[in-house]
């Protein structure tokens, strides 16, 4: 029985490596695709290689939208007139690469390929993933969304008055350095990491954290079971979180400031010359802050208001269900 079963297990391996070696880099089986209407691959030792190059020039479209499946996606700086694609796949088949279309108003949409669903073997390298090429500060509008890769840009790739956004669906987004009307990044199950960004921000993650520094301007952060934190803030403020805790460290406060946590703990750090309305409310937590003396508690102390400085124009609220509430001065 023994013997049987070692026969049985060698000559599966080696139907393995056959198949591997037939099909070195990837062949679509007997036509059919497998789930998400992506080929079947057999692969052994296959790696993602440049397989397709997009260039669209400026003069044509300066409002981008890239919709990838499941692809990693990469913005760089470049030079020139010009927005270069680079599409690094399993297979070298034309229906994996991705399909490009223009609409009026200098719109361009690249549409991507899911990935490959594999049945046998393994990859090498980075895996499938797009690089694009963007000169600085060149587009109205760049639009990026992944359904399970990671979302990645460094680059100052829009206009001051354009609109950015970036959207994964269980990968993580990580942003830095952009200035526009516009900045939207969200994660479905991934984080969110922001740097250096100013304009009307919007960051969310649905069961992931939200992680900020140096953000300036009209702030919205999302999540639902993640901590927030965000360093260095210079405007204002609404987060909340379902979850998890939030922490504000605020350089320049300009506007409200709105700060809730379901079950988590809330911290705020002020800039000492801000004038402002506090209130605070708690469900089972406590509040602490650095100007107790000029606050009126409830009974139950789980409530508390007051003025702060002679013109309190701003109002700076913070609610927990079951945490602590605590505001400092830096």
């Amino acid at each position: 029985m023994k013997k049987n079963r070692t026969a049985v297990i060698i000559a599966a391996f080696a139907v393995f490596i056959a198949i591997g070696f037939i099909s070195v880099m990837s062949v679509k089986v007997g036509g059919r695709e497998g789930y998400f209407g992506t080929p079947l691959i057999f692969s052994f030792g296959g790696r993602a290689e440049l397989r397709n190059t997009i260039e669209i020039p400026l003069s044509k479209a300066d409002k981008l939208r890239l919709d990838y499946g499941s692809k990693n996606i990469k913005v760089y700086p470049a030079e020139g007139d010009t927005v270069t694609i680079k599409e690094y796949l399993y297979s070298n088949k034309p229906e994996a690469r991705a399909e490009v279309s223009y609409g009026d108003g200098g719109n361009a949409l690249v549409r991507g390929q899911g990935r490959s669903f594999v049945i046998f073997g393994f990859f090498v390298g980075e895996g499938e993933r797009i690089e694009v090429y963007i000169p600085e500060k060149s587009l109205s509008r760049l639009s990026l969304e992944t359904g399970s890769g990671n979302i990645t840009s460094e680059t100052e790739c829009v206009r001051e008055d354009g609109v950015f956004e970036a959207k994964a669906g269980s990968g993580n987004v990580r942003i830095s350095n952009v200035t526009a009307d516009a900045v939207a990044l969200e994660a479905g199950s991934g984080n969110v990491r922001a740097e250096n960004i100013e304009g009307s921000v919007t960051l969310e993650a649905n069961s992931g954290n939200i992680d900020g520094k140096e953000i300036t301007g009209d702030v919205s952060a999302d999540s639902g079971s993640g901590n927030i934190r965000i360093d260095k803030l210079s405007g204002c403020i609404t987060a909340g979180a379902g979850s998890g805790n939030v922490t504000i460290e605020a350089a320049v406060i300009s506007g409200d400031v709105a700060l809730s946590a379901g079950s988590g703990n809330v911290k705020l750090v002020l800039p000492e010359e801000v004038d402002f309305h506090f209130r605070g409310e708690t469900g089972s937590g406590n509040i602490n802050t650095d100007f107790d003396e000029i606050l009126s508690y409830d009974k139950k102390g789980d409530i508390a208001e007051g003025d702060a400085g002679q013109n309190p124009d701003i109002k700076i609220e913070a609610h927990t269900g079951s945490g602590n509430i605590t505001v400092r001065y830096r």
